[in-house]
């Protein structure tokens, strides 16, 4: 009894306080060797219960570890009795790290056991769909595309992850099948756990959402071998972790392709909720989908602005870097840059005063000004602007003003490839000084100067003041 007190509190006090090389060696020490493989049942516990589920974020290398670990206790332990107390502990499972961390051991402890394995590998289907039944479903009274929207709910998301581990948890055994040796009995235990996934639940069916790509493959992977079939092609994480920052990244990915969808109808519909649901639709979401942005048409102005910005930059990281040394002033770096961001907005010129006075209502003037600032400070940055002084904000500040007033210009040319606009960017930059005397003067005199600059700008972001 004092032998076995002693390796399990050591392995416990070692994980604890890091010393992990220590506790992957205490198996090969003489003093702990048999009191080791005879409490192999204990350290299982033991190391399943030192796993959370930000454990893997937080603590890498103590999840790695455990996981080493366990893999050592399959071999040094009894199969048998190793296998039950695996399949305990996946049932009393208290997070879906502890549930991951198991199936990799349990699926070693199946392919040693190859002569019991039928009865085995059902005991460890019937304990894994027991975990993913204890994840509770709020009921939905939603019908057809609707349906989708239930891909929001953490716990239906949380059972989509739970499906993607148990993918590789199964697939040596499906492989298994198709040698013609292979045992009927576990064919039937196969195909009946691969039907319990799909699932009948509380005697409706659910159906995994297939709105997203992680989920549609999962469904793939699913039904495929319950007609005991593999796709080889694809690929399973073998642990997932929820995070916040993952939850965060998810919501914006699906905004994200509303959006992008969106665009599509906004010459017909404009910058509106209607070209929104359209966009939720022609992306496989019901169109009330709309309602993730609450800014509705502003939402999707700001998209717009952002994409163009960085179709922007990629555009000017790759332009000819001898302007920028031909002058103090690279006026013509400038002035394709503000042309060329201009011409973005030629497939909704028609609508762009609208979305200009959209930009213009209090609650989307920050994100207005956000994408103005990043815009002029980009074009500022990329035409060799380095200075770290007050200089910085007087330039940034008189270049927003010229590109408000050649955006509204622009927008009323019907000149040749947009001709005038160009020439009215270059007389703007020209006449007006305003970057060429920023080169030259100090904080205290160009102070009213910028101040002025600024109050126009802001004039004309609202739509105030446009400039002639």
């Amino acid at each position: 009894m004092g032998d076995k007190v002693d390796v399990v509190d050591l392995v416990s006090n070692l994980l604890d306080s890091g010393k992990y090389k220590e506790v992957l060696s205490v198996h090969n020490d003489e003093k702990y060797a048999n009191s080791f493989k005879d409490n192999c049942w204990d350290m299982i516990s033991l190391t399943i219960g030192k796993i959370h589920d930000e454990t893997i974020v937080i603590k890498p290398s103590l999840y790695s570890t455990c996981e080493e670990l366990l893999s050592i206790i399959v071999q040094k332990a009894t199969p048998e009795e190793a296998l039950l107390e695996f399949i305990e502990q996946v049932e009393v499972a208290k997070n879906d790290a502890q549930f991951a961390i198991v199936l990799k051991p349990l699926q070693q402890l199946l392919k040693k056991l190859t002569l019991k394995r039928g009865r085995s590998l059902e005991w460890c289907l019937n304990s894994i769909s027991t975990y993913i039944e204890n994840i509770p479903i709020h009921e939905f009274e939603l019908e057809g595309k609707e349906r989708l929207l239930t891909e929001c709910d953490p716990n239906i998301r949380r059972i989509i992850k739970v499906y993607s581990l148990v993918t590789p948890f199964y697939q040596p055994f499906i492989e298994e099948l198709k040698t013609p040796d292979s045992s009927v009995r576990t064919k039937q235990i196969i195909v009946a756990f691969m039907i319990s996934l799909l699932a009948i639940r509380n005697g409706r069916r659910f159906i995994i959402p297939l709105a997203s790509v992680p989920s549609r493959n999962i469904q793939r992977q699913i039904r495929s071998y319950s007609q005991l079939n593999t796709d080889k092609d694809i690929k399973t994480p073998t642990t997932i972790t929820a995070t916040e920052h993952e939850e965060h990244q998810y919501e914006e990915n699906v905004k994200n392709r509303i959006l992008e969808r969106a665009l599509e109808f906004v010459t017909k519909s404009g910058w509106s909720v209607e070209s929104l649901s359209a966009g939720a639709e022609a992306a496989g979401y019901p169109g009330i989908t709309h309602g993730l942005f609450p800014n509705g048409g502003g939402d999707l102005v700001h998209y717009f602005n952002v994409k163009c910005n960085e179709e922007l930059v990629e555009q000017m990281k790759s332009w000819p870097k001898e302007q920028l040394i031909e002058t103090k002033v690279p006026a013509k770096f400038i002035e394709n840059a503000i042309m060329t961001r201009l011409l973005m907005i030629e497939p909704y010129k028609s609508t762009w005063p609208k979305a200009m006075a959209i930009q213009a209502l209090p609650n989307n003037v920050p994100n207005c000004l956000a994408t103005l600032l990043s815009l002029v400070d980009d074009i500022c940055y990329h035409s060799g602007d380095r200075s770290v002084d007050f200089n910085w904000y007087i330039r940034r500040v008189g270049l927003a003003g010229i590109y408000k007033a050649s955006e509204l210009f622009y927008l009323t040319d019907s000149s040749p490839s947009n001709s005038g606009t160009r020439s009215f960017i270059t007389a703007r930059i020209r006449d007006t000084e305003l970057l060429r005397a920023a080169l030259s003067l100090n904080p205290v005199s160009a102070t009213p100067q910028t101040l002025s600059a600024a109050f126009v700008t802001a004039k004309n972001v609202l739509g105030m003041n446009p400039l002639k």
